[in-house]
């Protein structure tokens, strides 16, 4: 007889796994002793907060499958429980060193994703532009406004970067050369509108038009020679032939295979795999919110990153992602990016982190109201990615977040053309 597992099946593996590769190897790696020695406790082991972490997570459980598997939430909240909530119950079991108040922010998270979308919009009498029209009206957009990348970018283009040569001296000319137009399309253009030129070519079978948006994604590539201006595309492409159940139960799937050969491997001495991929994904935030609670817990910067920073002085001579890496991981290089909960945390305590927790809920309600095609989901892997791992603000003005809601609004909403 066939077994046959489900996505909760298969999230209770990736969580007891998870847990396991914690304790075995991620806990002792360096980033972590130094931390623990910093704040002078140990990432233990607490049979008692692995008993409540645990029950947590099965509640969780129960909640997850009470959403409706063809319903846009339903992928969203996936990953966010396997990239964020997983992970933060597990580091629970490591002691007081994982506060308390952190579990309670993930958890809120979780399920005030949960509960907003429960509240459905109306957007029967917004109009929708058909494929046809969006895929030239994408093109318009595209040609007129690589122009000004062209004639500042243009002459220091280096084809060698192609063959990934040359790579990070063409990265530091274009960044002395960037200005607010850039940092505030580039974005826009490599995750949204180019991936989308080149799926509606596909769709429409207009050949001549998906070797154009090709081309563009190169053209931008060269730009600037970051290798994740791909990204966009490959995500949309890999998403596309799947349903949300689908694509939810491939990525846990694997994830908890993967997890399998990486702790073999480690027992060998080899542990670049587990170190690149689940060390640097689920567990480095984790101890990221750590250090953002210890340093701002007495001294929020109330925006002062932010636009407001013509109105409230900001207090340190470096920003705070080099300041963390400075005081926590002993390096003035490391840039050490803050999610929505630390950053909010950073910015106003606790107050903060639930205005952070309240518009991303609200930001997801409004894409679950629509009827986004189960096909255009990889679009907004990378934009979930960004929340994780960046400020509230960046995702939502550079990273693309407020352009993707607009895109879905207006082009993905699947509704009477």
């Amino acid at each position: 007889m066939k077994l046959k597992l489900t996505i909760p099946h298969y999230f209770t593996l990736y969580y007891f796994l998870m847990l396991v590769l914690y304790h075995y190897k991620v806990k002792s790696y360096f980033y972590w002793d130094n931390i623990a020695l910093l704040l002078e406790q140990d990432f233990g082991f607490s049979p008692l907060r692995f008993g409540l972490a645990t029950l947590i997570f099965f509640v969780d459980i129960i909640i997850l499958k009470s959403i409706n598997k063809s319903r846009f939430v339903f992928i969203v909240i996936s990953i966010f429980f396997a990239i964020l909530t997983v992970p933060s119950l597990v580091a629970f079991t490591s002691g007081s060193i994982y506060p308390i108040k952190l579990l309670c922010y993930h958890q809120a998270l979780y399920l005030s994703i949960f509960l907003f979308s429960k509240i459905k919009l109306n957007f029967s009498k917004v109009p929708v532009i058909n494929k046809r029209q969006a895929l030239y009206l994408l093109l318009a957009i595209t040609t007129i406004g690589v122009i000004p990348y062209l004639l500042i970018y243009g002459p220091h283009i280096n084809l060698k970067n192609l063959f990934l040569i040359d790579v990070y001296k063409t990265r530091s000319i274009m960044g002395s050369l960037t200005n607010p137009y850039f940092g505030y399309t580039y974005s826009v253009f490599t995750k949204i509108i180019i991936p989308l030129i080149i799926v509606f070519a596909l769709e429409l079978k207009k050949k001549l038009w998906v070797v154009v948006g090709v081309l563009y994604l190169i053209l931008f590539y060269l730009f600037g020679a970051h290798k994740t201006v791909y990204a966009g595309l490959l995500v949309v492409l890999v998403f596309y032939r799947f349903s949300f159940e689908q694509s939810v139960k491939y990525i846990v799937k694997y994830s908890g295979i993967l997890i399998v050969p990486f702790i073999l491997l480690a027992i060998v001495g080899f542990d670049y795999p587990w170190i690149l991929s689940f060390r640097r994904i689920h567990f480095l935030p984790t101890l990221l919110d750590i250090s953002y609670l210890d340093f701002f817990g007495d001294r929020p910067l109330m925006w002062s990153e932010s636009v407001l920073k013509r109105f409230i002085e900001y207090p340190y001579d470096v920003k705070h992602t080099n300041l963390i890496g400075q005081v926590y991981f002993n390096r003035d290089d490391v840039s050490a990016n803050n999610g929505l909960i630390s950053d909010g945390f950073m910015n106003f305590g606790t107050i903060g982190v639930f205005i952070n927790i309240v518009l991303v809920s609200a930001y997801f309600m409004i894409l679950n109201s629509l009827k986004i095609p189960s096909r255009y989901f990889g679009l907004f892997v990378l934009v979930i990615f960004s929340f994780i791992s960046s400020s509230l603000f960046t995702v939502f003005l550079t990273h693309g977040a407020l352009a993707m809601l607009l895109t879905s609004i207006f082009l993905l909403n699947n509704k009477s053309e």
